[in-house]
């Protein structure tokens, strides 16, 4: 039998460095507002520390933070086992820093022993001055005694730099794998970092290198007869990201072999057995016998005893198993969206709505010290966001509300998400439902708001009017829709930005290299990053051919970035095939992915005639609106 050794590794072909030399120098990220000005420097005392030490730091202050007496070091720690972006990460205040005679601020502080990397900001006490070091956070990964950054310091570094910075994040998972190639977590995870970072191109020359690692790998461990479910999994999972279906099979069944939950197994059985013979009183007295036993060992008998007695009309039961679904771990939402269909418990599921949705919190909130608030976030940013993310939570819950019938209460609770988020399909819901309680008046005047909305026809909107009662050149009607664009255009207006994105360059179909620039040309331009393998991006394809044909009349170009397809017959196929009508170019080497800060796809930027991104990071559906408000800008009706 053969033990694990380091010799698994080999280094990568010259290729392999290339496409990272590639990456690295082509990676940017859009400016924020500190970045323009000089950023600070922040100094960590040692550099290279071990988990539980004791931190010094000094910061050299960008200009506007020197003048104040007190900063704040703010941050987060990932522990081992932390997922994949820094949702539900608490931020934390981790030191104070102190103003010296040199003008440099100093302070100190702890690492938890659990630490194995920590990311940093620093803020005055208001957190309306923030340096984030240009976006990119300031860092501290924990080492070894002989000054090697830990194996999970290095992947969860690459962890939380997913979504700001794919090149970074690949190259500390590279790291990671070099200096410990026995860690089989780092490898499928390193296939997937080398397809966001390198692009097509540089990800395909090195799948050669990883089946010949895979090979290796298999080698070495098939032989082992007592490896633990994760070391198998870890395998199984490297092979399918290579497409071995062998080897990732040989896995999957030494998986399968190992013993499994008996409950959870019964709990399946009887679900299928109730699916064929309809005997709900047999099911769910199974599933009661069991419980005992089962509880708290991570089954599905809940869930499924649930289904059961929701679909025999067993109130007891589903009282019952509602309250144990809940106990076993599932979502209030999931539990919610099963009861919204048993009539006598509508008030049960839209209670549990509200309380997963909009949770009560203190009327007043201190968001500089919230553990919610990203770093990077101003605390006004940070508002405006929670704002968004309240009414978001309220469209949902008036979705539940309306189809428990409580139609009154669905209007309120979509009138208070308007307030932040006036979107023509809320008002279009918001008057379909005022016109069915006999409304009118109230109808008309959310109507206006969807006919107001640039993507609107004009005869969709002289339809709206209709429903009404009103004719499209009624004077209420006509004010009803001023109104109701100079509101929606001036909600748009607080998202536009002005940032230019650095230099890429991206490939046609012949492989002819264009710079962004020379391809917006003086034309305000419609930049679409998306690839074919992406269920969003192909779906929204109609959407943007239509958005194209509806703009080139006026000037506006549509351009797309496919991140990552290969020119070619297939690729062709596939463009005249969809309905692809707009241009397609290829960011083979990932320089405009890097250089607009693409993180994830599909993603959408409006751009003006002179380059500079004015609305970045935008849905499809808003570019209508976001172009409106940017020829209103430029004095254009």
């Amino acid at each position: 039998m053969k033990t694990p050794g380091h010799h698994l590794l080999s280094r990568p072909s010259l290729p392999y460095l290339a496409c990272l030399l590639v990456t690295l120098g082509a990676c940017s990220f859009p400016p924020s507002e500190e970045s323009a000005l000089a950023l600070g420097a922040l100094r960590f005392s040692p550099e290279a520390p071990a988990r539980g030490a004791r931190i010094n730091v000094s910061y050299t202050p960008f200009s506007t933070l020197a003048g104040k007496a007190t900063l704040v070091l703010r941050g987060h720690y990932r522990m081992i086992g932390d997922e994949m972006y820094n949702e539900g990460l608490h931020n934390e205040r981790i030191a104070i820093l102190k103003r010296a005679s040199e003008g440099n601020f100093t302070g100190s502080f702890v690492l938890p022993d659990s630490a194995v990397y920590a990311a940093f900001v620093v803020e005055d006490l208001t957190a309306e001055s923030i340096d984030a070091d240009g976006s990119r956070l300031f860092e501290l990964l924990m080492h070894t005694e002989d000054g090697m950054p830990l194996f999970h310091a290095l992947m969860q570094r690459a962890y939380d730099l997913a979504g700001r910075n794919w090149s970074t994040a690949y190259e500390s998972n590279r790291r990671a794998v070099e200096l410990y190639p026995d860690s089989l977590d780092g490898w499928f995870r390193l296939r997937f970092h080398e397809d966001l970072a390198l692009g097509a191109t540089g990800s395909d020359s090195l799948a050669g290198w990883h089946r010949e690692n895979l090979a290796r790998l298999q080698e070495t461990y098939a032989g082992h007869d007592s490896l633990t479910s994760e070391t198998m999994t870890r395998i199984r999972r490297y092979a399918e990201i290579l497409g071995d279906s062998s080897v990732a099979l040989f896995w999957a069944e030494r998986l399968d072999a190992l013993p499994s939950n008996p409950y959870q197994r019964s709990a399946v059985d009887t679900y299928f057995r109730w699916r064929e013979d309809r005997d709900s009183e047999a099911a769910l007295r199974a599933y009661e016998e069991s419980w005992p036993a089962a509880r708290g060992q991570n089954t599905q008998i809940a869930e499924l005893a649930l289904r059961v007695g929701i679909d025999g009309g067993d109130l007891a039961a589903v009282d019952r198993w509602t309250e144990r679904t809940l106990e076993e771990g599932r979502s209030p939402r999931f539990v919610a969206d099963r009861l919204i269909g048993v009539p006598e418990r509508g008030d049960r599921a839209v209670e549990l709505v509200r309380e997963s949705l909009v949770p009560s919190e203190p009327e007043s909130v201190d968001l500089a010290a919230h553990p919610g608030r990203p770093l990077g976030r101003t605390v006004s940013e940070y508002a405006r966001l929670r704002e968004e993310s309240r009414a978001t939570a309220l469209v949902t819950y008036s979705q539940f509300l309306e189809r428990a019938g409580r139609l009154e209460a669905a209007i309120d609770t979509l009138e208070d998400a308007g307030a932040t988020l006036p979107s023509s399909d809320l008002y279009r819901r918001l008057g379909d439902m005022r016109l069915t309680l006999g409304d009118s008046a109230g109808a008309a005047s959310d109507y206006a708001f969807v006919a107001a909305d640039p993507r609107t026809t004009r005869p969709g909107a002289d339809s709206l009017a209709a429903l009404v009662g009103l004719a499209p050149e009624d004077s209420r009607w006509r004010s009803l829709v001023h109104t109701s664009r100079t509101r929606l255009l001036g909600h748009a207006l607080t998202d536009s930005v002005r940032w230019t994105p650095a230099f890429s360059r991206v490939r046609d179909a012949t492989g002819t290299r264009w710079s962004v620039a020379e391809l917006v040309a003086g034309k305000p331009t419609v930049l679409v990053f998306w690839a074919r393998s992406c269920g969003p991006c192909v779906a929204e394809i109609p959407e943007v051919a239509r958005l194209r044909d509806r703009l080139e009349p006026e000037g506006i170009q549509v351009l797309s970035i496919t991140v990552d397809d290969l020119p070619g017959p297939g690729m062709d196929d596939f463009i005249e095939a969809r309905g692809v009508t707009y241009p397609v170019y290829y960011d083979l080497e990932r320089e405009a992915s890097n250089a607009f800060g693409v993180s994830a796809i599909p993603a959408h930027f409006v751009l003006d005639a002179g380059g500079s991104v004015r609305f970045a990071y935008t849905e499809i559906e808003q570019v209508p609106i976001q172009l409106a408000v940017l020829r209103r800008a430029e004095g254009v009706s």
